[in-house]
């Protein structure tokens, strides 16, 4: 059995190294196919952008269509195979839409720099360039709606990195109470019933977070619960029963509760809250305000034009991007708004895991 075991491993390491072999070769290659075809495709731009048609301009439209089929192809393998080589990594999407932005607005800057678009060759060498780009850009945009899912899902099980939530050593969930959701703190796990039984704070239906005193933090209610002390149960008495420390100011004690096993599993719980409401705030926001949201990003792209076409003295630098198709205002915005529902997530990370609010 375990030599069939090692057997097994081995393996499967050895399917995960051809995976990543190949995932490197596909990045490589689809780099040099896809960016040398884009590199043919901006010296056909420079070479057919003068005035006259040179005598091989049917020769290069043929050429072109070859250069289209590299140019996708190389920017898609490139784009996978990155996204198996640096999964996980933070800025794997953001640089593929950098570099997807910057190959579909490449009409914008080779014109700036003297390209001439009005010939055919020339746009047809621009239009192949902002194809790749807007393949690249399809990759990035599954990649990110991937990882954040991901993010997502991992947030929802765990609540937060495993250097954030300290349990403590040997402490055990308590099996005889359920995980109530957004329960007070004698309905969440880890809760100790010997403990419990004992604390006013359970019998005056409180929580310990809210009071500043609990059972993984207050040494008297332990010995309370030690010595088997007897806890009133009407609630009005077993609140005048909680202890009290004033060797500690309030901020000390929220210091302790932040440490805390059960006030972490109470901070889980938030977020299981918080999130659905902001991914249903990003969709109703998104579906409400759809239109005047196009518009708003045809107004940047079109302001970014002119602005650029200003900086390099080219009045008519922002022409190529004025008349942006719909589809790409569409797929532009869909980008923007998951990228700020990104950062609002770890916003709320940081607020719920980090600041313990």
């Amino acid at each position: 059995m375990q030599r069939g075991s090692g057997s097994d491993r081995g393996i499967a390491e050895a399917f995960v190294d051809f995976l990543s072999g190949a995932a490197r070769f596909i990045f490589y290659l689809g780099m040099l196919v896809g960016f040398g075809s884009a590199i043919f495709c901006i010296y056909y731009a420079f070479t057919f952008s003068g005035g006259g048609a040179p005598a091989n301009e049917a020769q290069a439209l043929s050429n072109l269509e070859l250069f289209q089929k590299l140019t996708v192809s190389g920017m898609i393998s490139a784009g996978v195979g990155a996204s198996y080589l640096f999964w996980g990594e933070e800025l794997l999407s953001a640089l593929l839409l950098i570099v997807s932005g910057l190959l579909y607005f490449s009409p914008l800057i080779l014109t700036s720099v003297g390209v001439n678009s009005s010939t055919k060759v020339a746009q047809s060498a621009l239009a192949i360039i902002q194809t790749g780009g807007m393949a690249l850009g399809a990759v990035a945009i599954i990649v990110l709606v991937f990882d954040v899912a991901n993010r997502v899902r991992l947030r929802a099980q765990q609540g937060s990195k495993a250097d954030q939530l300290k349990y403590g050593k040997g402490v055990k969930e308590e099996s005889d109470r359920q995980n109530v959701f957004l329960g007070k703190c004698w309905q969440l796990p880890f809760c100790r019933k010997f403990v419990r039984e004992k604390c006013p704070i359970y019998h005056a239906r409180r929580t310990c977070w809210k009071e500043q005193v609990g059972c993984m933090c207050e040494e008297q209610v332990i010995r309370d619960a030690m010595e088997n002390k007897v806890i009133p149960k009407d609630a009005v008495a077993a609140a005048a029963a909680i202890p009290r420390n004033n060797r500690l100011t309030a901020s000390q004690k929220f210091d302790r509760c932040k440490q805390c096993v059960i006030y972490n599993e109470h901070q889980k719980h938030k977020y299981r809250a918080l999130l659905p409401s902001i991914v249903i705030g990003f969709i109703v926001v998104y579906a409400v305000f759809r239109i005047p949201l196009l518009s708003l990003t045809s107004g940047v792209v079109n302001a970014m034009g002119q602005m650029v076409g200003k900086l390099t003295f080219n009045a008519s630098g922002g022409d190529s991007v004025r008349n942006v198709s719909a589809p790409f205002q569409e797929l532009l915005l869909v980008c923007l708004m998951i990228i700020l529902l990104t950062y609002s997530l770890k916003v709320l990370e940081h607020a719920i895991f980090k600041l313990k609010l």
